[in-house]
């Protein structure tokens, strides 16, 4: 299942990509964030790899939770600096069958503003309910991308 996600913010792109980076190292101040756990940073060049785990408990569909004995994901991702190209693959751990959402989000200067765009995939393998499982991956991660575009517009001050 296939979706896109644009994000506009009233800020230069400069601004948007502190954000992006920053609010992660104020977490009292952002309570939506304090389920993700940075496991690994490296920086290579112009590379910045990173690998979080991501807590579901409380928000698993019940159609997955028989499926999963540990209720999180972790997620693997590289953001390019010099394109403000991230790149994510995010799955429950060692159960790359059960559902994989893959993506692309581009940050950009728009005009006098700034937006990132998404370019999301979920995959499920699970048999007979993949379509289920994907509708409903599809709306949590949807979910999950507005409480991040939250986060970061209440960094930038420009929403409460």
């Amino acid at each position: 299942m296939k979706y896109q996600v644009t994000h506009s913010f009233p800020v230069p792109l400069e601004k948007l990509l502190h954000a992006r980076e920053e609010r992660y190292k104020h977490l009292d101040q952002f309570p939506d964030l304090k389920n993700v756990t940075l496991l690994e940073e490296t920086k290579e060049g112009n590379i910045i790899r990173q690998k979080r785990k991501v807590s579901l408990e409380g928000s698993m569909p019940a159609v997955l939770s028989a499926a999963l004995n540990d209720l999180s994901l972790l997620e693997e991702s590289t953001f390019d600096i010099t394109t403000n190209t991230h790149e994510f693959k995010i799955a429950p751990p060692g159960k790359d069958n059960v559902f994989v959402i893959k993506g692309k989000s581009k940050y950009e200067a728009d005009g006098a503003e700034s937006k990132r765009s998404y370019d999301v995939d979920v995959v499920s393998s699970l048999l007979f309910v993949s379509p289920i499982v994907e509708k409903a991956i599809e709306e949590i991660h949807k979910h999950s991308l507005e409480k991040d575009r939250k986060s970061i517009a209440k960094f930038l001050g420009v929403e409460s």
